[in-house]
């Protein structure tokens, strides 16, 4: 690591954060906005090996820039709905600047939390802070899957931004994450998730591990504001992107950045910078063709009513 400097104004990539006793420690990596043409963040930083340097924040100078670089829109998601179809698009946009699935967001919510609440929404809004200031224009955070379990404290950093949830039939999404495991559902699903589950449905088996997590995602996005957001159906994209969640955030679509979105969505949203991109293929008839009747059953009575309760929450009339 490059040694401790102060914490002036740097344009580089917030890529790490760690919050301890004396404040906040964040990574930065020299590395431009147009550079970020992968799906996730992390894929940019390995990718380029930029120099890094690693600034100081004390916790007395932690939260101070507020509103003025608070992001443009935030995006939670349930996991393989979508999301990073969505963040990608954007970034077609081409005036604004998305972060997908930042580390230096996610260190700072993952348990236990080296802070107090207060001290972790400061923290978020100095990484914000900084976040603003490499992209020199609206910004947009689209963070991990297990990152909306923390959504309300995110927002609580963020008070004014906008938000939207990428959501998805509960049965495609845990198909999905059964035959695929993701690191935070195999490693670290105990830290994550404990004090999520609700009591009386404690996972007593595989199927049911999976429906509790699709429903404690549910469970704690209904604590958010739904004034201040949308929730963007799997069902309802592309189109929803250029139609309606730009719009929501704030970011005019042109006509010509509206085409260049059309023809990138008919290709695989998590194709690698310098690969071929693969035409993307809808697979949410297969996913539920290959649901097995304990899993159906899980979904049923764990997480389908959690789904149902965020609809209705979520509901213009609610």
């Amino acid at each position: 690591m490059a040694p401790l400097m102060p914490a002036p104004d740097s344009p580089g990539l917030p890529a790490r954060s760690a919050l301890d006793a004396t404040g906040l420690h964040l990574a930065l990596v020299d590395i431009a906005r147009d550079e970020l043409r992968d799906p996730f963040l992390q894929d940019t930083v390995l990718r380029l090996r930029a120099t890094h340097s690693v600034i100081h924040v004390p916790k007395s100078q932690l939260g101070r820039p507020l509103s003025s670089t608070a992001p443009a829109g935030v995006i939670f998601h349930v996991a393989r709905c979508g999301s990073t179809l969505v963040s990608q698009l954007l970034k077609l946009r081409g005036e604004s600047v998305v972060y997908s699935e930042p580390l230096a967001v996610s260190e700072l919510l993952v348990p236990p939390h080296a802070g107090t609440r207060d001290e972790l929404v400061a923290a978020l809004r100095t990484v914000g802070h900084h976040f603003a200031v490499h992209a020199g224009s609206p910004y947009v955070l689209k963070l991990s899957s297990w990152n909306t379990l923390f959504c309300d404290i995110v927002a609580e950093a963020f008070p004014r931004t906008p938000w939207a949830l990428c959501i998805r039939d509960p049965l495609e999404v845990c198909v999905s994450l059964q035959q695929r495991q993701p690191g935070w559902l195999r490693d670290r699903y105990a830290a994550l998730f404990s004090g999520f589950v609700a009591p009386g449905v404690e996972p007593r088996t595989a199927e049911h591990e999976l429906a509790s997590v699709f429903a404690a995602f549910c469970d704690a996005a209904g604590r958010l504001d739904p004034t201040r957001g949308v929730l963007m159906p799997y069902e309802s994209l592309p189109d929803a992107v250029w139609n309606r969640l730009a719009a929501h955030f704030g970011l005019p679509v042109a006509d010509a950045s509206r085409q260049t979105m059309m023809i990138a969505s008919r290709h695989h949203s998590k194709s690698q910078v310098g690969r071929p991109t693969d035409v993307f293929v809808p697979d949410g008839e297969r996913k539920r063709a290959e649901a097995t009747p304990e899993l159906r059953r899980a979904i049923d009575e764990i997480a389908r009513p959690a789904y149902a309760r965020l609809i209705d929450r979520m509901s213009p009339t609610a």
